[in-house]
């Protein structure tokens, strides 16, 4: 083409597509819009939710000083393979541990570190559970021996208790650990296909070391499942040790940087002193010294500082989806221009959009507070335990393992629900959305099922109610009185929640006491009411219900809880406060919409009321869409850790997409692997697939 062609080619483009450029809109520009309109400053309540601006600085840094590593560059991170994945886990988890001592970081410092990078690889069980094992089991003498060379990487360790045919359930392991007293040494073995130890994450081909849950059996008893440190793999060659079989059981949904593993044992020894004897022991000739009865389940406590760390990490992970397709929605346009400005609607504008990312980022603060409320009663419990307190542990257990299932089923259905609502970018691995999920939904299985989780907690509160004697507060009182207005309040949401778990639990035991066969009778005589068995399993659905219901509760009143420590603060500014406590009023506001049909079953509300309810929520929603962008940015989430093209902050999606989309190695040549292969060229230039006559 020549220069004339060209200028007059420009030109008659140019003038057919300058109405399409004049409406076109900046994302840029929307996003600055969008902060425009807010009514308090997202750095200010920032500070508040990351623990002071200092602490968000101090982040920043750390960012900094990962991005000058090679294993702190994520420009790659969506196109790895498996065995890439895996590599550069361990290349980043030993990155941060180098960091962690070369500069003198704290091991906090080290843990976000790990947030930031989002890189799971085979150490997350060394650091998640193999070391807090050690600290809450192992005597001094255990601690001693063997936390300097987890500290140091000198030896990689996991935690394996899930079996083929048994997770939850702890009491059916099938591995076993058979004392010798002539050897003064244990024999770990799996005397079924089933006793296979199966998924521990790190166990397939990175770990050394595992804390081995295995039943303890001595003298010929049986005495249920104890933690053992059990070496795995030769120090110098990495190799199985004799009788051990250890390997990866494959790809996964997601999650594959972590060679989850298989393990088992033929005749295995392992000296007497592997077994973390804290609380109970093996002498030398076989005895069995068990704990104190005070603290018989003092084993249970790995588990809840587990439950407590998913139940924190919660709000983390539905919070950086929130954020993502809160920003994409608010710069992405569809649909028919504006009659005024010729631009296309902003998706966030429309009312099923943002009823459904409003609420999202609302549960997104709600998890925050009750993770940060989780770990302070988990604190509470260690300090207590060492001073040889156990008495919270039965009800820290129980609640543990509620929240647990509560904020993982929350936090995987909006983390899905914010992918769909990003549409076709939502599906895209660029826009982050995917490996969020994916790394995240399974949780609600990991750590106990969350169905048998439910049911833990139901068991406790029927117990407990039982032990009581009297009928819920709240259950049987006839209609609320509560006006309209009144549905805003924390203490009207309260009194309706508690009302609803009174009539769940009557409910719920009344069931159990007419499946059980026990007589009319029986009054409130606890002996009336299995806990266990055949009418315990034909009433799960009550007893789920029950325990979601009380888990609302403990959230809702974490997340007031907050809402006061915010407006008690100097350092929060009104504005933030106000922004806080509408965030929350939402909030309660969803948990009556969310019990609707209890509400009104028990009839603690009337139908009019109930329409007040989802009134006064549409309401809430609306007004809170114009905080939308500054809500999540109040999260401190930044751009490093999202890894995001359509959840920037700048709003610069479509430039960043297609930078990233340019950089996979599929576009590394014109041709593609395809054609490089000869697979494509064969076709194409050889003239196409040859007809063959039919062998028929």
């Amino acid at each position: 083409m020549d220069s004339g062609d060209s200028g007059r080619i420009r030109s008659l483009v140019r003038s057919a597509t300058s109405d399409i450029v004049a409406a076109s809109a900046d994302p840029r520009r929307d996003i600055g819009a969008e902060r425009s309109k807010s009514t308090f400053s997202s750095e200010n309540l920032a500070a508040f939710m990351n623990g002071g601006s200092e602490a968000l600085a101090k982040r920043r840094r750390l960012i900094a000083m990962m991005q000058r590593r090679p294993w702190g560059d994520k420009s790659q991170m969506a196109f790895r393979s498996r065995e890439e994945e895996h590599i550069a886990g361990l290349e980043g988890a030993i990155g941060i541990f180098e960091l962690m001592k070369n500069e003198s970081l704290s091991i906090k410092d080290a843990a976000e570190m790990r947030t930031l990078l989002f890189q799971p690889g085979g150490f997350e069980l060394h650091i998640g559970m193999f070391i807090p094992s050690i600290l809450s089991q192992g005597t001094e003498e255990q601690q001693a021996a063997w936390l300097p060379l987890c500290m140091d990487l000198k030896l990689i360790g996991t935690y394996a208790q899930t079996e083929l045919g048994h997770g939850t359930f702890l009491r059916g392991l099938e591995t076993v650990a058979v004392y010798d007293p002539v050897t003064e040494q244990f024999v770990v073995h799996s005397p079924t296909l089933t006793a296979t130890k199966w998924w521990p994450g790190g166990l397939g081909k990175t770990c050394t070391h595992a804390i081995l849950m295995a039943r303890l059996v001595t003298k010929g008893k049986d005495y249920g499942p104890h933690a053992f440190v059990v070496q795995l793999r030769d120090m110098a060659t990495h190799l199985p040790l004799d009788g051990v079989e250890v390997g990866d059981i494959g790809p996964k949904m997601g999650y594959n940087g972590v060679d989850n593993g298989f393990l088992r044992f033929d005749h295995v020894p392992v000296p007497r002193d592997a077994m973390l004897m804290r609380y109970s022991r093996v002498l030398p000739d076989g005895t069995y010294v068990p704990p104190p009865r005070e603290n018989s389940k003092a084993s249970y406590a790995t588990m809840v500082y587990v439950r407590a760390t998913i139940v924190r990490d919660a709000g983390d992970f539905l919070g950086r989806a929130a954020t993502i397709a809160t920003r994409y929605t608010s710069v992405r346009r569809q649909s028919s221009p504006d009659a005024v400005t010729g631009r296309e609607l902003q998706i966030l504008d429309y009312e099923n959009v943002y009823e459904t990312l409003v609420p999202i980022v609302v549960k997104s603060y709600a998890l925050k507070f009750m993770g940060k409320n989780m770990m302070a009663m988990y604190d509470g419990f260690v300090k207590a335990r060492d001073r040889g307190d156990f008495s919270a542990l039965p009800e820290l257990h129980a609640l543990s393992s509620g929240l647990k299932a509560v904020c993982t089923d929350v936090a995987s259905v909006g983390i899905e629900a914010c992918r769909r609502t990003c549409g076709g970018q939502g599906y895209s691995v660029l826009s982050g959305l995917p490996t969020i999920y994916t790394s995240y939904v399974q949780n609600v299985t990991w750590e106990g099922d969350n169905n048998v989780m439910y049911l833990q907690m139901a068991r406790a509160l029927v117990k407990q109610r039982l032990a009581q004697g009297t009928k819920a507060n709240g259950s049987g009182n006839g209609i609320s009185s509560a006006a309209a207005a009144d549905w805003r309040r924390p203490e009207a949401v309260d009194e309706a929640l508690e009302a609803v778990e009174g009539y769940l639990a009557e409910g719920a035991i009344a069931k159990l006491r007419a499946l059980s066969g026990a007589s009319p009778g029986a009054g409130s005589d606890p002996s009336s009411v299995p806990v266990e068995g055949d009418a315990w399993n034909q009433s799960t659905m009550d007893l789920v219900q029950l325990a979601t219901c009380r888990c609302r509760r403990v959230v809702f009143d974490a997340f007031v809880q907050e809402v006061a420590k915010a407006a008690a603060s100097p350092e929060v500014e009104a504005a933030s406060r106000a922004a806080l406590e509408e965030v929350c009023t939402l909030f309660g506001l969803l948990c009556l919409r969310e019990s609707g049909a209890d509400l009104l079953e028990s009839r603690h509300v009337s139908p009019d009321q109930y329409r007040d309810i989802k009134m006064a929520f549409k309401q809430s929603c609306k007004q809170l869409r114009s905080n939308a962008v500054a809500l999540v940015d109040a999260f401190g989430y930044e751009d490093y850790l999202l890894n995001s093209a359509i959840g920037r902050a700048d709003g610069n999606i479509y430039e960043d997409l297609l930078r990233r989309a340019k950089s996979s190695p599929f576009n590394r040549t014109e041709t593609g692997p395809g054609w490089d292969s000869g697979v494509l060229k064969d076709l194409l230039v050889g003239g196409g697939v040859a007809r063959q006559a039919s062998k028929l």
